[in-house]
């Protein structure tokens, strides 16, 4: 019998995700299940580089370039739809209709709010509301209108696009509004304790991932602050901006419950329809509430590592049923695991003793075939080539340590925000952050993610 794949599957993504994201890996871990990757070249006919099986793809940013009316762009997009009109057999990962809900934040935000889950009173949008001109006085009728209030947070309406996607501030005051740049969404900013939580989203798997956040502000004549939202939750962030007060009353922190998790998936996948999704919650400190603020596309999964057996998995599944002719089952999201990266230390060690915390159950990460695509595999496929567990295990362990210790090299190396810092003084502020979030678990009950 032929070692060779017998399925090929097409993708595509930027440059700049392909720095970290390892098309090496996960060809070879496509390989070992029956499945040839193949990049696509969009400068070229998809026709003569098919056929394709599968195609997985992140072309948000070109898509938001079509939008903008870039010939290029449109020329690129018409092609891809067209191609894959014409192979209706094909599974596409994801579709143009369903990333186009999300490109731009007020549509992504509309359709949510609009959604059974923010009728559950304890899952919500923060209000928001889209300005479209300098004119302050306008600005303001609106913002009482949607319940927008002070302190709010400002950020571009596309999601996608380029790196001013990410560039955001936190506006106090009335005065503040001269500081936007239209188009822009506003939406009431959300005091959380400086914890925000990932949920990344892989066909019905998802894991969790804490990440610094911005710390709770209220409204005053404070000027606007300007920040780039990737800076500031990466998982090695130091700044100002993510420690809580000296002056502040310690809130608990109240770990995510994963029904409210699974609820949160279930809906926004059934609405949004993607299956490579990233979406940020951040949790009400003083009602505990689950505030939905961002959505995103392919996000990156770097800190998961099994992501690439996790998307192979995806594939697989997808491709079976459909040569079979069945229906996918009912959407029923399962959390694979959890992980913080948000540095931990003994408060004796004065910063000496870094540590991190994380959990994982491998027993839940399937490095191959489901069970449900393996009934149906051998009228697709007539070898699947399975993968040693202890392998898998193996793997995912060595990356996840690889990842921690990358993470504690860059807080050593790499202030985040804070670029002007001495080593010494970025020591501290980093253990102040940390003693800080300590404080807050140690007091906490445990209501970890289970």
């Amino acid at each position: 019998m032929s070692d060779l794949p017998c399925r090929r599957v097409g993708y595509w993504w930027s440059d700049k995700k392909s720095r970290k994201l390892s098309a090496i890996e996960l060809t070879a871990v496509c390989r070992a299940s029956g499945l040839e990757l193949v990049k696509l070249d969009l400068n070229l006919s998809l026709e003569e580089q098919g056929p394709f099986s599968a195609i997985v793809h992140k072309m948000s940013d070109i898509l938001v370039k079509a939008l903008k009316g870039d010939e290029q762009s449109k020329a690129i997009c018409e092609s891809f739809q067209k191609y894959i009109d014409s192979h209706p057999k094909m599974v596409i990962i994801d579709s143009f209709e369903n990333i186009r809900k999300v490109l731009s934040r007020y549509e992504q935000y509309r359709i949510v709010n609009e959604s059974e889950i923010c009728n559950e009173g304890d899952i919500f949008i923060p209000a928001f509301v889209e300005l479209n001109t300098m004119d302050v006085q306008k600005n303001l009728c609106k913002m009482k209108l949607a319940g927008v209030d002070f302190p709010l947070v400002c950020k571009p309406s596309m999601a996608h696009g380029s790196f001013r996607s990410h560039q955001m501030s936190i506006i106090f005051n009335e005065k503040g509004l001269k500081d936007i740049t239209p188009p822009c969404v506003v939406q009431k900013f959300i005091n959380h304790n400086a914890v925000l939580y990932k949920l990344f989203i892989i066909g019905d798997e998802y894991f969790v991932i804490e990440r610094p956040s911005l710390k709770n502000f209220s409204a005053s004549d404070k000027e606007t602050i300007f920040f780039d939202s990737n800076e500031i939750s990466k998982p090695n962030s130091v700044s100002e901006l993510t420690a809580l007060d000296d002056n502040e009353s310690y809130t608990p922190t109240i770990w995510p419950e994963q029904q409210k998790m699974d609820n949160i998936v279930r809906v926004l996948h059934k609405y949004l329809g993607l299956d490579l999704l990233g979406i940020d919650v951040v949790i009400d400190n003083r009602t505990g509430h689950y505030a939905i603020i961002d959505m995103n596309v392919f996000p990156g999964y770097y800190e998961a590592g099994n992501f690439y057996h996790m998307l192979t998995n995806l594939i697989l599944k997808k491709i079976n049923l459909k040569g079979a002719g069945l229906m996918e089952e009912d959407y029923e999201p399962k959390l694979i695991h959890k992980l913080s990266p948000v540095l931990k230390m003994n408060e004796s060690s004065a910063g000496e003793d870094f540590q991190y915390w994380n959990t994982f159950d491998s027993k839940n990460v399937l490095p191959h075939a489901t069970d449900s695509c393996s009934s149906v595999a051998s009228t697709c496929c007539n070898t699947i080539h399975p993968v040693n567990q202890a392998e898998v295990d193996g793997t995912f362990q060595s990356r996840i340590d690889k990842h921690l210790q990358k993470v504690q090299n860059d807080v050593q190396e790499d202030s985040g925000v804070e670029t002007s810092d001495s080593c010494d003084e970025k020591k501290n502020k980093i253990c102040q952050r940390i003693v800080k979030h300590q404080h807050s678990k140690k007091s906490a009950p445990n209501k970890e993610l289970r």
